[in-house]
């Protein structure tokens, strides 16, 4: 295949590039996730991993070397045994893969032409090995899954029985009403479903009252039922990896099988992942000149997706935390507190029409289970190919890779239960994908005089990629317990589209090494992309590249007989574009509608045939060291990646029928410094201890915008700033005199002057206040090795960077919580007696900006978390020889077991926006297992 001769020509002149490979490949395969993607946080210098969602079977968000582009895609190329992958990264089981390579520069990744202009992350499965005996491995682990961070703590019953009195009473003497009057109405409306009350009375009907008119609970009150929520729609969720392969190989055949499957469920109810998966690699040579391969995988899984990720009524993680404990689960006799069962014995789910708040009528701990959300994915790869060796150094290769992939999406809303009046409705969308890639390549290579080593590359590329997808859903569900459409009465909507893709490139490459201490290398790549009207559809890309092993000199050949293993200084520089941009960027496009029973057609996209790519100039210069046979070694690196022609929307005069047109008229930069170190501080013969740490620290800047300023939601985008800058008004805190909250603005002089009245605000008064960012991100491992025992650590961390907690936010509430859960830190409101506080005066049904957007709701987005941790055990060989059994461990296995960050219930990984908003937390799972060998 294409990708095993760039692999090899990547790998053979490493010294001139920037290639990470994964420094502990037992990293991937004791995981345990669904996703590799989840895998790679922390373990290589320049990638961020950012698993905004902790739903199993989701792909995390990465990131090479920072952000590429402002509205194209940023996401790196999957390349899967040398060939561009076109399928999720949760279809490939940890067990298959037997490497992980980045390669972060031009340089590594031109080859790869446009497809690879936000890096390359290269896979490779595991092979059979020629001339080895069958061998047989097995796989098993089970464990347990919860969340990673404990969710926010809440106002306890009593307490929020209070706040909510407090508020109300505020509110009447707001209003005009004495201290004593105030107090009284507050106390007498609390417990019932007027205005301002909370619907219901936990204390039971011998207290009516339950808060005095002093604000305290009165004597002898205690609440008769404390609801979790959180509970009651999470689930004790379990996970088990089965895995099974055989290999070996003859003189000329190898091969590799395997059978894996995967069932990971997920902290709420009706969340989880399976997956059912095979692999087949087959590679023999027919001839001594002639070798043909085979690479076969075919994986299905299910995935239960419940809403998890808006501000939505259904989302279940919202739902979870807004609802208070005092809000029973089941139904409740209001004098006893005992459960109300129905005429078989048992509990009545309770839907609480009574409840103030938007959960009124909701119960989703019973409704969710006569729901059905589901995600249902089969994908296939076929990766084929030919090479030929007429001569000694010379081959030609031929290959065709075909990756399959159909998602068939299949959502019910059951008749029967949940929020009234209720239809129920059914909906089922298949989105099918396919894509193609068929490579001719030629490779020479050659050894002159013994000290000059050449190689020659030139190859074709043919990429096709088609989509098709249709999906329709009805309402009026007759009867409950049938989920397909037919059992709904009424079309709701009816959709499908195709679209295809093409890519025709051109590419070679020459690389010449001296003595093996001067290398030197250069690479050029022609694509022709069909989203490009043809004036413009080719674009040409190059890199070039150079490195001294300056440890090879004759000066320090008395150090290098000593302590010095490696000193070697590189560079790159090279130019990859970016077409990622839609499917026809150049063409007028038209909807279809209706109007009045007449169909229309309108023009949504005026035609811009002057678009065309996006240019990635990457910059890499580095320096690789090590000592005493590399017992210390790493790598200082610093990058350089400005983006030119970015796609951005340039504005047009409305009159016109359309504000904006695409354009190539943005500029942007991100560079930085990455630091890697690995050494080995214990080696002896029944000891070895292993550390390894990288870090990166890189800025994100803006060159050029279509106008002066464009405001992105939080983030303003002006020249000189990032696209992940927050601009917001600045908090002033909380007036200690009456408690009110205010803000920063500027006054006419220039100067920041302070306000009580949000509404005067404008976004001239909004200043930057920090960015998403992280100033330093990275990781660091420990291994620890005393004869069969050994214990493994992985953490990661990120150091500086904001994130804006939309999910914080929504627990504060100085008019009141109304029904909704109310953070702990309500308990530190402004009152007469506690003065310096950063939360306002309570005071009901109040318009109050206070949870307005401001940097309040600012948090430091660094933390520490133990990524994962093994303890494993290698039986000794004397046990196994009875069994004949080669090898077998026993383990035990941990993922985000610990997590450290500034803020209590926060889940630290979120998007690289730094927008907190309601999202599936990361799972924390604890397992054992067992691997043997056959």
């Amino acid at each position: 295949m294409l990708g095993n001769i760039l692999l090899l020509s990547i790998l053979n002149l490493f010294l001139t590039i920037c290639v990470a490979e994964l420094r502990d490949k037992k990293i991937i395969a004791a995981s345990q996730v669904s996703s590799v993607s989840k895998a790679l946080q922390g373990t290589v210098a320049g990638l961020q991993s950012f698993s905004t969602s902790g739903q199993p079977g989701e792909d995390a968000s990465i990131y090479i070397r920072g952000v590429g582009s402002a509205n194209a895609t940023t996401t790196p190329l999957y390349v899967v045994d040398g060939v561009p992958y076109d399928g999720a990264l949760s279809s490939i089981s940890s067990q298959d893969i037997a490497s992980v390579t980045v390669l972060k520069d031009a340089a590594a990744a031109s080859l790869y032409g446009s497809r690879a202009a936000n890096g390359v992350i290269m896979i490779t499965t595991k092979q059979g090995q020629n001339g080895s005996a069958p061998t047989i491995q097995l796989s098993a682990k089970y464990g347990f899954s919860s969340r990673a961070v404990r969710d926010y703590d809440q106002l306890s019953t009593n307490d929020y029985f209070m706040l909510q009195w407090e508020a109300l009473r505020n509110s009447y003497m707001d209003n005009g009403q004495s201290a004593e009057s105030a107090a009284q109405t507050a106390s007498s409306i609390l417990a019932t479903t007027a205005t301002g009350g909370l619907g219901i009375n936990p204390y039971g009907t011998q207290y009516p009252q339950p808060v005095g008119t002093d604000g305290k609970i009165v004597a002898g009150a205690t609440p008769l039922w404390d609801d979790s929520w959180e509970d009651a729609l999470s689930q004790d969720a379990h996970y088990t990896d089965i895995s099974a392969s055989i290999s070996g190989g003859s003189e000329r055949t190898k091969y590799y099988f395997s059978l894996g499957y995967l069932n990971d469920q997920g902290a709420y109810i009706c969340s989880g992942f399976k997956r059912y998966n095979l692999r087949t690699n087959i590679t023999t040579d027919l001839r001594k000149w002639l070798q043909v391969g085979l690479n076969v995988s075919a994986t299905h899984s299910v995935q239960d997706y419940p809403k998890q990720d808006d501000t939505a009524i259904g989302n279940i993680v919202l739902a979870a935390r807004s609802i208070p404990s005092f809000y029973p689960v089941y139904e409740r006799d209001l004098t006893t507190g005992e459960y109300l069962l129905d005429e078989n014995g048992n509990r009545i789910y309770d839907y609480g029409n009574y409840r103030k708040g938007s959960y009124n009528g909701y119960n989703f701990a019973q409704s969710m289970l006569y729901d059905k959300k589901e995600y249902k994915r089969d994908a296939a790869s076929i990766r084929g190919y030919l090479q030929i060796t007429p001569l000694e150094g010379l081959s030609y290769k031929m290959s065709l890779n075909i990756d399959y992939n159909s998602r068939f999406a299949h959502f019910y809303d059951n008749p029967t239960y949940g929020k009234e009046p209720l239809t129920g409705g059914v909906e089922k969308e298949n989105v099918r994908t396919t894509g193609l890639t068929y490579n001719n390549v030629i490779n020479w290579n050659h050894t002159f005089n013994e000290n000059h080593d050449v190689r020659l590359m030139a190859g074709q590329e043919y990429y096709e990629y088609n989509t098709s997808n249709f999906g329709g859903s009805r309402t009026g569900v007759i009867t409950d317990g049938y989920y397909e459409p037919d059992v709904a009465s009424t079309l709701s909507s009816f959709y499908g589209n195709s679209d295809q893709y093409k890519l025709l490139s051109f590419f070679g490459s020459a690389e010449y090494s001296y003595q093996s201490k001067y290398f030197v290398s250069a690479s050029v790549r022609t694509d022709g992309s069909s989203r490009f009207h043809p004036d413009h559809r080719w674009g040409t890309f190059w890199s070039f590249g150079g490195s001294w092993k300056i440890s090879r000199e004759k000066f320090l050949e008395e150090a290098a007989n000593d302590w010095l293993t490696n000193l070697t200084l590189r560079a790159s520089y090279g130019a990859q574009g970016n077409d990622n941009v839609g499917y026809y960027a150049y063409k007028a496009l038209y909807e279809i509608g209706s109007s009045f029973g007449e169909s229309t057609l309108h023009a949504s996209r005026l035609e811009t045939p002057e678009l065309s790519w996006e240019t990635n100039l990457n910059l890499n210069v580095g320096l690789d060291f090590g000592f005493w046979s590399n017992r210390l070694n790493g790598t200082i690196e610093f990058f350089q990646r400005a983006s030119k022609d970015l796609l951005f929307a340039r504005d047009l005069v409305p009159s016109g029928g359309f504000s904006s047109i695409d354009a190539n008229i943005g500029k942007l930069k991100n560079y930085g410094w990455e630091f890697t170190i690995n050494g080995t501080p214990v080696l002896t013969k029944d000891w070895t201890w292993k550390l390894s740490v990288n870090a990166t620290t890189y800025k994100n800047e803006i060159v050029e915008l279509p106008t002066d300023v464009m405001w992105q939601s939080t983030k303003k985008w002006v020249k000189g700033g990032s696209l992940y800058d927050f601009w917001l008004y600045e908090w002033a805190g909380v007036n200690p005199e009456n408690g009110n909250p205010q803000w920063y603005y500027t006054d006419t002089d220039g100067s920041r002057k302070i306000t009580e009245d949000y509404s005067s605000l404008t976004s001239d008064d909004k200043v930057k206040v920090g960015s998403s960012l992280p100033k330093v991100s990275g990781g660091f491992q420990s291994d620890l090795t005393w004869r069969d025992l050994s214990l493994s650590m992985l953490f990661s961390y990120a150091i500086g960077g904001k994130l804006y907690n939309n999910d914080y936010k929504s627990m504060i509430s100085v008019s009141g919580g109304n029904g909704s859960t109310l953070s702990k830190d309500m308990l530190n409101r402004w009152t007469p007696e506690n003065r310096y506080t950063d939360i306002p005066r309570l005071s009901y049904d109040q318009t109050s900006y206070f949870t307005s957007s401001s940097s309040r709701w600012l948090v430091n987005r660094s933390f520490l978390r133990l990524k994962t941790v093994t303890l494993s055990y290698n039986l000794p060989e004397k046990w196994l020889h009875y069994a004949t059994i080669k090898q077998a461990s026993i383990f035990l296995q941990g993922e985000n077991l610990l997590t450290f960050c500034h803020q209590q219930g926060l889940d630290p990984e979120q998007p690289i926006n730094g927008m907190v908003s309601y999202r599936y937390p990361a799972m924390k799972t604890f397992s054992f297992g067992i691997n043997v060998t056959l």
